[in-house]
């Protein structure tokens, strides 16, 4: 298998080739976060419905003067007021004011108004070091994932005391609204004795309202608005990399950077903006305005007509009907000269393409080249999509390959990264020159004018 770095690497020179606007780029390796939990409070110790009336003062917390008695306060301080604009994300700080405190701790959460006991209101995001996000089980939640539904609460705290009284941390609402948003936050103001007692405890509480929604709603385009994320050919299939194309689709420009929680998860959301097919929600990669990079969810085997929805801050889309299959074949490529040729790369990791241009080499007959797409079926073991997964799954299905009319048996043929498919093939006995490569699994092909630039 070809190892992280050159996959990205192609990816990375794919750039240099073709707008990224309708480009994948496939992320193969992420670096597993570990959380600090050292310090922070347990679950509902801010304050609010379920927790204890005395808050982060109970016995075997802190102890000191009663709550609220130490002659300072703790505040939650909103970029908006206290108003909230679905789906979009604000920075919120919080200040602890006690002349006396050493350090300061403290614990946040975000309730819907209408179900404060069970409600999670959207989503917190840690800024910066020692930041900690708790859910009502006392787990620590991943980076970018959500709570179990039997226990859908979440605290951010401190996991180590502060020496600044400002905090800073980041909440994403509902992506529609949701109606009013009570947080709840409780204030430590710690003498700094390395102990829990002689501390004061602040609580607050805050009620946000939703703003109207503004803007578009986003609309996906009427036709080949939902395509194989490599060829672009319509359609979509279970675990595979797709391409939903549209206008108002996205109010920002981002990838997932920092998105991948610390299990490996990749995000159903980037900044309000979800995508549901066949009512699940989909992997979000890339957003724009008017393109989504997404991995499609497992749809359990169903073929046919499936439902596609965009959700943002300033609504949902009409549903979009496309269709579901269990292979829709499709190579990554790059144009150059008014050609494609196949985003492939040597065992080195060099990029393959036509001789005379800088950073591509022609491939040589005889020597094995890695070709990279998605669509391609069902793989034994299956992978789950959603999830970083690095190894090889090789595909259920044998795959039918020609380089230049001449067949050829890939050595393997599977997933190598989620969503990814690997081809390792042997370059035939070609002349100088470009040849067609052909491929097809079940009877469907990749489409046609792809070709490989040969050298020997």
């Amino acid at each position: 298998m070809l190892n992280a770095i050159g996959v990205r690497e192609l990816m990375r020179t794919k750039l240099t080739f073709k707008n990224k606007g309708r480009l994948l780029t496939i992320l193969v390796a992420v670096p597993m976060l570990v959380w600090a939990y050292d310090a922070g409070p347990d679950p509902n110790s801010e304050g609010g419905p379920g927790g204890p009336a005395a808050a982060c003062a109970q016995s075997g917390c802190h102890t000191g003067t009663a709550v609220n008695a130490g002659g300072g306060k703790v505040e939650l301080q909103f970029p908006d007021g206290l108003t909230y604009t679905p789906g979009q994300k604000q920075r919120i700080k919080l200040v602890v004011t006690d002349a006396t405190a050493r350090a300061y701790g403290y614990q946040v959460s975000a309730r819907l108004a209408s179900n404060e006991t069970r409600g999670q209101a959207g989503t917190f995001s840690t800024v910066g070091a020692n930041q900690l996000i708790l859910c009502q089980d006392g787990r620590a939640r991943s980076a970018a994932g959500t709570c179990a539904a039997a226990n859908p609460l979440e605290f951010i705290e401190h996991s180590r005391a502060s020496a600044s009284n400002t905090i800073e941390f980041d909440w994403t609402p509902p992506a529609t609204a949701a109606g009013n948003v009570r947080f709840y936050v409780a204030g430590n103001a710690a003498n700094g004795n390395g102990q829990n007692s002689g501390d004061r405890i602040y609580t607050a509480n805050f009620t946000l309202t939703p703003q109207a929604a503004t803007g578009t709603p986003p609309a996906i385009t009427p036709t080949n608005g939902v395509t194989n994320g490599a060829s672009f050919a319509p359609g979509v299939v279970s675990g595979s990399w797709t391409t939903i194309f549209g206008t108002n689709l996205s109010a920002t420009t981002r990838d997932w950077s920092g998105a991948i929680d610390a299990a490996g998860n990749f995000p159903t959301s980037l900044d309000g903006v979800s995508v549901t097919i066949d009512g699940k929600p989909a992997f979000i990669y890339y957003a724009s305005p008017n393109q989504l990079n997404i991995q499609a969810p497992d749809l359990a085997g169903k073929t046919g007509p499936v439902a596609v929805v965009v959700k943002n801050a300033a609504g949902e889309s009409a549903a979009y009907s496309a269709t579901a299959a269990k292979e829709l074949p499709g190579l990554f490529t790059y144009a150059l000269g008014g050609k494609t040729y196949p985003a492939a790369v040597r065992l080195d990791a060099v990029v393959v393409g036509p001789p005379n241009v800088p950073g591509v080499v022609p491939a040589k007959p005889g020597e094995m080249i890695l070709f990279f797409g998605t669509g391609f079926g069902p793989t034994n073991p299956a992978v789950t999509p959603g999830k970083v997964f690095s190894g090889a799954a090789p595909l259920v299905d044998s795959v039918s390959m020609r380089i230049g009319g001449i067949s050829v048996t890939p050595a393997f043929a599977g997933l190598s990264s989620s969503g990814l498919y690997q081809f390792n093939v042997t370059i035939p006995n070609l002349a100088n020159g470009e040849h067609a490569v052909e491929m097809s699994i079940n009877s469907v092909s990749i489409p046609t004018g792809v070709v490989i630039a040969v050298q020997r």
